[in-house]
């Protein structure tokens, strides 16, 4: 675990910075032409933050544990839909953010997308915290430089909103481009995905 954390933003970019440091947590570029060994090596990590009854925020425990579909070179890190901490009531954990790293810095796929949906029809889309009404979100870090891999950004999606959101560090300055839209058909078992390119108004949360 990580944290107490005043922020969700602390704990975000501490768990940002602990996930890239993993072992093979980067494969580099996917048009590198050692992609496909860089991909058999890599690992997903994953975890949560999550806001606690004593007004803090946490990240919990990585697991490493992927499903692999080697034709279309995808993994996807396991995450448990729920934090174990002994400390609280498991009813009183709010969850954040769904956290997870992709070893080409790729954006958000369809399954990423369809988990946090289900994670917020059972734990709640909004969670009333000390800063607010904070909306839950999926992330994936990438980092740029396989040789040095450090925190250089990250995909949201915010189911709220229905945003997807590029986040880059250059010089430790942040900026936001929002890059795709999901729209849910009425009965919410399928979604289509619009292709944007503007800025993020605002911070995402």
């Amino acid at each position: 675990m990580l944290g107490p954390f005043e922020s969700y933003s602390d704990a975000l970019l501490a768990a940002c910075g602990r996930i890239l440091t993993k072992p093979h947590a980067s494969a580099g570029r996917a048009d590198n032409q050692e992609a496909s060994t860089f991909w058999r090596v890599s690992s997903e990590y994953c975890a949560w933050v999550y806001y606690t009854p004593d007004d803090q925020y946490m990240v919990s425990k990585l697991t490493d544990q992927s499903a692999v579909d080697p034709l279309h070179r995808l993994k996807t890190c396991l995450l448990p839909s729920t934090v174990e901490d002994s400390r609280y009531p498991p009813n009183s954990i709010k969850y954040i953010y769904a956290l997870h790293n992709h070893p080409f810095g790729s954006s958000l796929s369809r399954g990423d997308i369809r988990f946090i949906v289900e994670q917020g029809s059972a734990h709640g889309f909004e969670a009333r915290t000390k800063d607010g009404v904070v909306r839950l979100s999926i992330v994936a870090f990438f980092a740029n430089d396989l040789s040095k891999p450090a925190c250089d950004g990250f995909h949201q999606y915010v189911p709220v909103t229905g945003h997807i959101m590029k986040w880059t560090r250059e010089r430790n300055r942040w900026s936001c481009e929002q890059t795709a839209h999901v729209s849910w058909n009425e009965d919410a078992t399928d979604f289509t995905l619009r292709a944007t390119r503007s800025p993020c108004f605002e911070k995402a949360r």
